[in-house]
C-alpha cells in the first residue's frame, strides 16, 4: 500500500509519527505566522490561551487578542487520515462559544464529513480544508488578514 508517498505497508504507528510530524510542522508554521502579526503591533499566539466567558483557560492553535485580552480571531486544526466528523466540530464550537471571538477558523485535512461541515456552518465556523496539511497555513493567513482587514 501507498500512503502519503510512502512505499511499503503502513502501520498504526507510522501514521501516528507523521501525524506528529505534521502537527510539529504546523506549530512552527502556525508561531512564524503569531510572530508576523505580532510585528504589526497585534496581540498574536500560537499556541493562544485565551480566558472565556466561564472564567476557564482554552488552548487555541493561533489566536489574536485585544489589549484587554478579548478574542479577535481564533484558529484550530484536525488532522487526520479519514474525514473529520461533527464531534471535532462541536470540541471546536465549544471553545469558540466561550471565547467569542469575531472570528473562528478550523482549519481540517483532509476534510469535513457532509454533517460536520453543516453543523460548522451552522454555528458560523469558517472552515478550511485541504488534503495536504502544510496548504492549510497560508489559506489561514489569508483568513486572518481579511478578518482583521475589517476592523475586527
Amino acid at each position: 500500500m501507498h500512503l502519503l508517498g510512502f512505499a511499503g505497508p503502513t502501520s498504526l504507528l507510522g501514521l501516528s509519527l507523521l501525524s506528529s510530524m505534521i502537527l510539529l510542522e504546523s506549530e512552527r508554521d502556525f508561531e512564524s505566522m503569531a510572530t508576523e502579526f505580532s510585528a504589526d503591533g497585534l496581540k498574536a499566539s500560537a499556541p493562544s490561551m485565551i480566558f472565556g466567558k466561564s472564567g476557564v483557560k482554552h488552548e487555541f492553535s493561533f489566536g489574536v487578542v485585544n489589549d484587554s485580552g478579548a478574542a479577535k480571531v481564533v484558529v484550530d486544526t484536525e488532522l487526520s487520515v479519514k474525514e473529520v466528523e461533527e464531534m471535532k466540530v462541536l470540541k471546536f464550537y465549544v471553545k469558540v462559544f466561550d471565547v467569542s471571538p469575531a472570528k473562528a477558523i478550523l482549519c481540517v485535512s483532509p476534510k469535513l464529513t457532509d454533517k460536520a461541515r453543516q453543523l460548522a456552518k451552522e454555528y458560523g465556523i469558517t472552515v478550511i480544508e485541504d488534503d495536504v496539511p502544510r496548504n492549510l497555513i497560508p489559506l489561514a493567513r489569508k483568513q486572518v488578514k481579511d478578518e482583521l482587514g475589517k476592523g475586527a
